[in-house]
């Protein structure tokens, strides 16, 4: 939308270019020096309600911010949940290990043992069947009477029963070594387990982070992007409020070089050029005072207000609405005032200062300095009036005085 108006802005420039003659007065605008006044103002009304449509979006686009924020944080608070877990299964996978090693060391010492008994029990075995008691059968027939037979059918007895005892104690070795050996093995696969929940949960909880990272990311950049175009506009609006004064303080110029009066006894300018009809007068007017005079006519409404003479701009109220009331200075409308300094006239010295009220708009600002016959604001009918006119009051040594003697003579 905005480059399309961009273009077309660009293509009417062109056009008027091609039509109207240039001035030096169009110099600090040069970007918009073509266009009319009415087509400034035209312009200056697209940009401020596309604004007012980007800020409708750009309001928007922080509530879906602070929204996809709220998601982010909530994420962000489930994946520490998570690591919590994710600790508590580490620390059990830990555990295992420690336990898988602790098993390690002591399968290892079994076996150890298993195979010192074995070889113990080997010996053994070797040494009874290399000595005279090398078979039970030759330990009878050596025996000289059956006492001696018993007695010696008990020591054979015996010592077969040392071997079954040591059978039965490796036997028992070798089934403690199976136990730890699968109790090795289930660890292992619990540990396997755990961490494939917790990858899981990681990787569920990433992806989920990402998604809303990047939705959060998209709108941030639609934010910048939106109030880059406002500011954008509003610098175009500044150029065209430039070119607008421009034109302005042209068309004034050249209403002064042609029907500006200026008092040659007090050296005052006439306010507004080529109007000098005055529709209600300094004085009594009805049940009150009219502080100031009235410069009205055909045509005036939108007529440069020209300062009187050099001075200091102290007052300015220049967004009247009706809401502001018909009283005390929201009876001015739109309106400055300035600070005209001392002056001599007629020989006498004094300090003036000028009220210049019910303009449509004023475009000076507090502060600033205006030379005599510059423009102050246009000719309008806001606040307490009933038509298009030009509210001049003067002050003279802080009171009110006659403006039309000292402006006309």
């Amino acid at each position: 939308m905005k480059k399309t108006f961009k273009i077309i802005l660009a293509l009417s420039l062109c056009v008027i270019l091609a039509f109207l003659p240039l001035s030096g007065a169009f110099a600090a605008s040069k970007k918009y020096q073509s266009l009319s006044k009415s087509q400034i103002e035209q312009k200056i009304a697209q940009y401020q309600n596309e604004n007012k449509k980007l800020q409708g979006e750009i309001t928007e686009l922080k509530k879906q911010q602070n929204q996809q924020s709220a998601v982010l944080g909530a994420l962000q608070k489930k994946i520490s949940n998570i690591q919590a877990i994710i600790n508590t299964y580490n620390a059990e996978i830990s555990r295992i290990n420690t336990v898988i090693a602790s098993n390690k060391e002591k399968i290892a010492s079994t076996e150890a043992e298993i195979e010192q008994d074995k070889l113990d029990y080997k010996k053994r075995i070797r040494a009874i069947y290399m000595s005279e008691w090398d078979s039970q059968l030759k330990v009878l027939l050596d025996a000289e009477s059956f006492s001696e037979y018993l007695q010696l059918q008990k020591l054979t007895e015996a010592v077969s029963a040392k071997d079954k005892k040591f059978m039965e104690a490796l036997s028992a070795e070798v089934e403690e070594l199976n136990a730890i050996n699968e109790e090795n093995r289930a660890l292992l696969e619990s540990q396997v387990e755990l961490k494939s929940a917790v990858k899981k949960q990681q990787d569920e909880l990433k992806s989920q982070e990402n998604e809303a990272a990047a939705i959060y990311n998209s709108i941030s950049k639609d934010l910048s992007e939106t109030k880059a175009e406002v500011s954008e506009n509003n610098a175009e609006i500044a150029e065209l409020e430039k070119a607008k004064k421009a034109i302005e303080n042209a068309v004034a110029q050249k209403g002064n070089a042609a029907a500006t009066f200026i008092n040659s006894n007090t050296g005052l300018m006439w306010p507004v050029a080529g109007y000098y009809s005055i529709s209600s007068p300094f004085g009594s007017r009805g049940s009150g005072f009219h502080s100031g005079m009235d410069i009205a006519g055909g045509g005036i409404a939108g007529r440069p207000i020209l300062a009187i003479a050099d001075g200091v701009v102290y007052m300015v109220q220049n967004s009247w609405s009706q809401s502001m009331g018909r009283s005390g200075y929201a009876s001015y409308g739109n309106f400055c005032a300035v600070n005209h300094g001392t002056m001599t006239i007629n020989g006498a010295t004094a300090t003036y200062q000028a009220f210049y009220a019910h303009a449509t708009s004023i475009c000076v600002s507090v502060g600033q300095q205006v030379k005599q016959g510059q423009v102050l604001g246009y000719v309008g009918t806001t606040g307490n009036s009933t038509g298009y006119h030009l509210h001049i009051g003067i002050l003279k040594n802080g009171g009110w005085v006659n403006p039309y003697g000292l402006l006309r003579g």
